[in-house]
């Protein structure tokens, strides 16, 4: 049995597969024709530890067993989502609870694959001061609405978007060209361009407690495995992804929002300059330091 959503009250049940929008639009995976339910208020993703749920800025909030969402929450079997007076319970499919039934096997490690890709590594500065000075109830639809923007704008920019844990996002493209190097910089400069937007939006409970929403994002270039963990499961893996990780990481002791890794900038020429150079630094797990450098600004997507 599939890993569904089943409505409490009806028995009603909704099969989950990837991504599921649950919503007022009739373009959302599942409709909840209430005007009290937002147009995009919640989002069920398959991501390769489980299902996990968002609050996408929903006015109204959404809770999973009677706590309200704030950041990302890992689903359950048998949790209990209420969005106004509408509960839905969370069924773990057979296949998911059974571990061994997702060990690799042969024909797993047959569909692995190593290559180099881009990875994109981005989250939320100052995220626990947020959540400490901030009520759930503020909080939540700040969080939700960049949850929202960030899947947007990775999506256009053709970027696969692996995971998002916390307070994190971590996405990728498998083609390192040129072209595709100016996109992945063209999606960190939106994702700035979303935090603005974000931080002025919400500025009124932000500001009055001395806060502002802003985000840290980073860009490398490295040698990953990629591949199904299981059937239904897709994500990269390697030394590369971690680093990736760290160098994010330096945007904070750095004070840039933006950085590249030299690996990123390898064999093109230009791609320097649009940056500033940063030295090398050192980073947790890794005994040379890595050299990255500031983006400053953004090519045109025909450069």
């Amino acid at each position: 049995m599939s890993s569904r959503l089943v409505n409490i009250s009806s028995g009603e049940a909704s099969e989950l597969q990837g991504v599921c929008m649950i919503g007022r639009n009739p373009d959302c995976t599942l409709q909840i024709a209430d005007p009290g339910v937002s147009r995009r208020h919640a989002m069920i993703r398959e991501q390769n530890d489980g299902f996990w749920f968002f609050d996408l800025g929903s006015f109204n909030g959404s809770y999973v067993n009677g706590r309200r969402v704030t950041t990302a929450v890992k689903l359950r079997h048998n949790d209990v989502i209420e969005l106004i007076e509408h509960q839905f319970r969370f069924e773990k499919g057979a296949e998911a609870r059974d571990s061994t039934l997702i060990a690799m096997d042969a024909s797993t490690l047959a569909r692995v694959k190593n290559g180099d890709a881009i990875l994109l590594v981005s989250d939320i500065q100052g995220f626990t001061t947020l959540s400490e000075r901030l009520d759930p109830a503020r909080l939540a639809p700040i969080i939700g609405s960049w949850y929202s923007k960030t899947e947007g704008i990775l999506t256009r920019f053709g970027a696969t978007l692996d995971k998002f844990i916390g307070d994190s996002v971590f996405a990728y493209w498998t083609d390192i060209s040129i072209p595709t190097r100016i996109a992945a910089m063209n999606a960190v400069g939106e994702l700035q361009k979303s935090s603005l937007e974000t931080h002025e939006t919400h500025r009124e409970a932000l500001e009055p407690l001395g806060l502002r929403f802003a985000t840290g994002a980073a860009l490398h270039v490295g040698r990953v495995a990629y591949g199904g963990m299981s059937a239904r499961e897709f994500t990269l893996l390697g030394d590369a992804v971690n680093l990736a990780f760290r160098i994010e990481a330096l945007t904070r002791r750095l004070e840039r929002p933006v950085i590249v890794s030299s690996e990123f900038l390898e064999g093109w020429p230009k791609g320097g300059t649009y940056c500033a150079p940063l030295g090398q630094h050192e980073v947790k797990g890794r005994q040379q330091p890595v050299e990255v450098f500031a983006v400053e600004r953004i090519p045109g997507m025909t450069a």
